[in-house]
């Protein structure tokens, strides 16, 4: 099943396993597309995924993220450089589907990233990036959703087969859909899927019924009374009926974010390239090395093989909506099993495909069972530096990876 073709609202992707948005660190500080990540997508595209979610691209200057290189598509002009990166996936001709990921940072961001204030549903603040967020109005709300479908009509019409929406890791739409964050009394509280609906209502607008919306959710995000599975399937069902595409079940935010992909706790390389880390003296680095990191370990939950797929489970109880798994899937077995029993009707990749673009090829060819990716969260760690997007392992012998290309700086 891993390999059969898969319509989604007017397309067809060729395959089932998916490229997951993966932020690639591969935009000019103004937020341009460059010839690298085309070159990237070029690279999947021929190494076999059945489509490429872009990483997450600001629809608006205030909902952008602290990662220096993250891409836009917050105006017009941002069209024709998107048109160039469509182009090149398109010369391939492997038939790939090209999704791009839109998203706005809310209070997941700073002021010095945004260039003024930080927006979100309420004041409560992110304990990672602590900003202070500036209450959003209703001209505000809707200023933001105008700003998503604004963007999933420009890339419409740089040649995307559709766009996802970004409402999981406790990003702006997430934060809407959080009780933990959005405590709201008005209407974006009484019914937390109000601004989802609206954007819904904005790009189907624009882009017609035919032009696929996915939407990513996390079914947890691990805050004391916030969004958990039982609320993720019941949006899920919900976003049947508002005409969603598929939804990508996924888990976490940013304020605990190794527990969004799990696996290891590169100690050294956090001191060495985290913005909040590196900054601080020596001295403080020695003791959050010492006393916080093992605390850190001992709270995040273990790496296991296709750890969201009870969360996609129990939305398939409550909804028929097609669902795309990510987190940790890793062999073709548990893949497949995975589509056999119709807990999902697709795979996300996103670490397995930094070690090995060409790993869906391989495993259609029987080359491959299993991805080489050691769950390491290196290239997890750098991406809020200004580095592209590679593995920081050598590649396996034989294989097409990216582990020995240089750093890009």
């Amino acid at each position: 099943m891993l390999f059969d073709p898969w319509k989604l609202g007017g397309c067809e992707a060729p395959n089932r396993l998916w490229r997951a948005a993966t932020y690639e660190g591969l935009a000019e500080p103004d937020g341009r597309p460059t010839e690298k990540l085309a070159r990237l997508y070029e690279r999947l595209a021929r190494g076999g995924v059945g489509a490429i979610v872009t990483g997450f691209c600001f629809v608006a200057p205030e909902g952008r993220a602290m990662q220096p290189r993250q891409c836009g598509v917050e105006r017009d002009g941002r069209i024709a450089e998107w048109e160039r990166i469509v182009s090149a996936v398109r010369a391939t001709g492997r038939g790939t589907l090209l999704f791009m990921q839109l998203a706005h940072a809310g209070r997941q961001t700073l002021a010095r990233a945004t260039g003024g204030r930080v927006l979100a549903p309420s004041a409560k603040r992110s304990s990672y990036f602590r900003s202070r967020p500036v209450v959003m109005n209703d001209t505000e709300i809707h200023a933001a959703s105008g700003a998503f479908a604004a963007a999933a009509d420009r890339a419409r019409r740089a040649g995307f087969d559709g766009v996802e929406l970004h409402a999981a890791h406790g990003y702006l739409i997430h934060q809407f859909l959080s009780p933990y964050v959005n405590d709201r009394s008005d209407r974006w509280g009484r019914d937390r899927l109000a601004f989802l609906a609206e954007i819904l209502g904005g790009i189907r607008a624009r882009c017609g019924d035919r032009f696929p919306v996915l939407v990513k959710i996390s079914a947890g995000d691990f805050h004391p009374g916030g969004l958990d599975e039982r609320l993720a399937a019941e949006y899920a069902a919900r976003l049947e009926g508002l005409g969603v595409a598929a939804v990508e079940v996924s888990c976490g935010t940013m304020d605990l974010a190794l527990a969004i992909f799990r696996g290891g706790l590169p100690v050294a390389a956090a001191c060495a390239h985290n913005p909040f880390l590196a900054s601080r003296p020596a001295w403080q680095r020695a003791l959050w090395k010492r006393f916080a990191a093992p605390r850190l370990r001992r709270a995040l939950m273990p790496f296991a093989e296709a750890y969201n797929r009870p969360a996609a489970r129990a939305i398939r109880e409550r909804s028929r909506i097609p669902l795309l798994l990510v987190g940790g899937l890793r062999t073709r077995t548990m893949m497949e099993d995975v589509l056999a029993s119709g807990d999902a009707d697709a795979i996300a990749l996103c670490r397995p495909l930094i070690r090995e673009p060409d790993l869906p090829a391989r495993m259609k060819a029987g080359a491959a069972d299993r991805s080489a990716c050691e769950n390491c969260n290196v290239c997890a760690i750098l991406c809020d530096r200004p580095f592209g997007l590679r593995c920081y392992r050598a590649a396996p012998a034989g294989v097409e990876g990216q582990g020995e290309s240089r750093r890009q700086e």
